[in-house]
């Protein structure tokens, strides 16, 4: 019998062993799309994935106050050792995450299961990278786009195949239309950093080898104060992202600068109530937009390298044509692989019918890469500068004062930090 036995062994171990690889691998993806923020994609992309992978299970978990909020939970799972396989980083805390959390670099993903970056246009690579290392996977790009209500404007004896093109001419239509526009308000500072770059200003700048805050720059000081002049004159709405989204789908306000990736939702939700439309954000009069970069970095957490590997085959699928054509027609974002826009098996039909999209496409000449405050202390850097924002928009002190204030606080808080590069 044991010689019978030991006969059998190598079938028993090869049965056991093909048993054991057909278990699926079950890996978690931390996000932050809601369902009017791409979460229907979300789905669809992870059973498109299912569908071409059956061993791999992915779950989705959606993380509130947006990459503030999902960085703040990944830095208690990590600290609970307990983190998600694969996570969206936005671009502005790149730099935070590769200098203070663990994390599995893209290039090592490749050296143990394979795959190249080639497809991809340096410019775009270097939106997951940190001192020339790729880090992350670049995922989502978006820029900042103002959306508007057409039927407003008819209302309001305004042309809407000419909307405004400055601030002052927002203002002013504002009046006109008697109702307010609405700037996405986010403790990411998104919008304010558009706002101050395209008066000409910085929120960061280089001395002596250091970083150090530039947002109390007049160029800053006088793009704040504008806002805050307009939510004091009843031009403006003073809200978070959330609230003021709901005020701009109610039809209290005629305008909202926001992401282009909020296209697709605000689409469908703004269906039978009035007729969206899009156009490039504002200037201040000739000067140029500048407009951080949008979106982020898909990186990998998992200490399995089983679920490495799983996590990997995800990225690429989220990454490759098929991925990124769900991706931008149910979001808005801007694929990050060009040539899908000019070929007609993926999004050339879509872009060419979609006059939203095409505004977020045409201002990509405009975008440059979001700031990230560098050292241990950027995520309170990045909180003390958005305080600033709610102070001068509340009308608590003057642009001038809650930015020198910030100035003050932030310069302490990266004191001896590289620049970023």
């Amino acid at each position: 019998m044991g010689v019978a036995m030991k006969k059998w062994w190598p079938a028993v171990f090869a049965i056991l062993g093909s048993a054991l690889a057909q278990q699926p691998v079950t890996i978690q993806y931390w996000h932050i799309n809601t369902e009017t923020f791409g979460l229907p994609a979300v789905k669809e992309l992870i059973a498109e994935f299912q569908r071409e992978n059956p061993g791999i299970r992915v779950e989705e978990r959606f993380n509130q106050n947006s990459y503030t909020g999902l960085l703040q939970n990944l830095q208690a799972a990590l600290a609970a050792n307990n983190p998600p396989d694969v996570a969206q980083i936005g671009y502005l805390y790149t730099r935070y995450v590769a200098e203070n959390f663990p994390f599995v670099p893209i290039t090592d993903l490749i050296g143990k299961f394979g795959g190249t970056l080639s497809r991809f246009p340096a410019n775009v690579l270097g939106l997951g990278q940190v001192g020339g290392a790729q880090l992350g996977m670049p995922y989502s790009l978006s820029n900042i786009v103002t959306y508007y209500n057409a039927d407003a404007f008819k209302k309001a004896g305004l042309n809407p195949d000419k909307p405004p093109t400055t601030w002052s001419e927002w203002r002013a239509a504002a009046q006109q239309l008697k109702k307010p526009i609405y700037i996405q308000l986010l403790d990411d500072n998104w919008s304010l950093e558009a706002l101050i770059a395209s008066n000409g200003g910085n929120l960061l700048s280089c001395q002596n080898g250091n970083a150090v805050p530039a947002f109390a720059s007049q160029e800053a000081i006088e793009a704040l104060q504008f806002w805050a002049d307009l939510v004091k004159d009843g031009l403006a709405i003073n809200a978070l992202w959330n609230q003021g989204e709901q005020v701009f789908l109610a039809g209290e306000a005629a305008a909202y600068m926001t992401t282009i990736a909020k296209r697709a939702g605000l689409q469908a939700a703004s269906q039978g109530k009035f007729e969206l439309r899009g156009t490039r954000f504002p200037s201040f009069g000739n000067k140029p937009t500048r407009l951080p970069a949008g979106g982020n970095v898909l990186m990998v957490f998992s200490k399995d390298p089983a679920k490495q590997a799983a996590a990997w085959k995800f990225i690429q699928f989220l990454t490759s044509e098929k991925g990124f054509t769900i991706w931008t027609k149910g979001t808005g974002y801007v694929p990050l692989l060009p040539k899908l826009v000019d070929d007609p098996r993926y999004l050339k039909d879509f872009v060419a019918q979609n006059p939203i999209q095409r505004v977020g496409v045409e201002q990509l000449p405009n975008v440059f890469p979001w700031t990230s405050f560098p050292g241990p202390n950027g995520l309170a850097a990045s909180q003390a500068l958005f305080k600033a924002t709610q102070r001068a928009l509340s009308g608590q002190v003057s642009a001038r004062v809650a930015l020198n204030d910030a100035a003050q606080e932030v310069g302490g808080l990266i004191k001896g930090e590289n620049c970023v590069k």
